[in-house]
């Protein structure tokens, strides 16, 4: 299995799935955990391919591929992790994420929830609309699609290539992942803000990705593990991500790190552009549209969530 994310979190809970199922199979069903052996622009072919058999990751890096996966990795002004894990498990989620997969031959499993990430960090506050316009700023998914709206300049760059631009001066601000991630890629170092918590990924979804024809091919026992090592995971990332936030944060205001929140004005600005963008994404993507209407329906209370009943296959 390829971890396509950060070995923190992402790929320690990567890891507590693998044990689960190696511990409820009495070691009969093993799963191999490789950290970034491709990356998530290569993940669907690594499956078709055969070079992996699975991949751990979120729904969102993927959308180049699809679109309408876009949601699924968390978005702006969205669910916290428990009422995104209710929407998946109860409410439709995972359904309307297959419904998607299925157009090219995948199958998700709902496997890990982690917090909100950092709204960014700045070398300068931000405190107007005027702050973001002209700004270079490392951003990915709904959440730069919505900063480009107001004049941010955004690039999706991996992990490794985030301290380069900053030194090179492509960019003046980055959000990536949450803070106990950030930390090790030195942030705070460069760029001495941080505006958290983060608006733009209030939870992050992750995944167990593997061919469709292979899920039909496992044994009713192994899907069984699979399944209950999900739930592991889930309750894993659940348990420990928000409180290793916590700590960090305290951590960041000991070296002196500025921990702002964004302005009440500005937050109104990014939710204006936040609706543009999923109003045109939903207007041009029939797929991006049905996935759009499963969340609304679910917070609108018009899926009743049941506590029996968890949608996984």
């Amino acid at each position: 299995m390829n971890s396509l994310l950060h070995p923190q979190l992402f790929g320690e809970s990567a890891r507590i799935f693998a044990d689960e199922v190696d511990a409820s199979t009495n070691g009969v069903f093993n799963v191999n955990v490789h950290d970034q052996l491709v990356m998530d622009v290569d993940a669907f072919e690594a499956l078709r391919s055969g070079l992996v058999d699975a991949i751990w990751g979120s729904p969102g890096h993927h959308h180049r591929e699809d679109p309408a996966l876009t949601i699924f990795g968390g978005f702006p002004f969205g669910p916290n992790p428990d009422e995104f894990s209710e929407w998946m498990l109860q409410g439709g989620g995972s359904k309307a994420l297959n419904k998607i997969y299925a157009r090219h031959g995948l199958h998700s499993l709902y496997c890990g929830v982690l917090p909100e990430e950092g709204g960014g960090w700045f070398r300068s506050p931000i405190e107007t609309v005027e702050d973001l316009d002209g700004l270079a700023m490392r951003s990915f998914g709904y959440g730069a699609q919505t900063l480009r709206n107001l004049g941010v300049t955004t690039y999706e760059l991996p992990a490794s290539d985030i301290r380069p631009a900053f030194e090179s001066g492509v960019i003046d601000a980055a959000e990536f992942a949450m803070p106990s991630i950030d930390i090790l890629l030195g942030f705070p170092e460069f760029a001495p803000y941080l505006y958290f918590p983060g608006w733009q990924q209030p939870s992050t979804a992750l995944e167990l990705l593997i061919l469709e024809k292979t899920w039909l091919a496992l044994s009713e026992s192994q899907r069984a593990a699979i399944m209950h090592a999900c739930d592991e995971s889930l309750r894993w990332t659940r348990d420990v991500a928000a409180a290793r936030q916590d700590v960090v944060i305290a951590d960041f205001r000991a070296q002196g790190v500025q921990i702002l929140e964004w302005p009440d004005q500005l937050l109104g600005r990014l939710k204006q552009s936040w609706a543009q963008v999923i109003e045109t994404e939903i207007t041009a993507d029939p797929g991006i549209a049905a996935t759009w209407l499963s969340y609304l329906d679910f917070k609108a209370g018009k899926v009743e969530p049941t506590a029996d009943v968890v949608e996984r296959d």
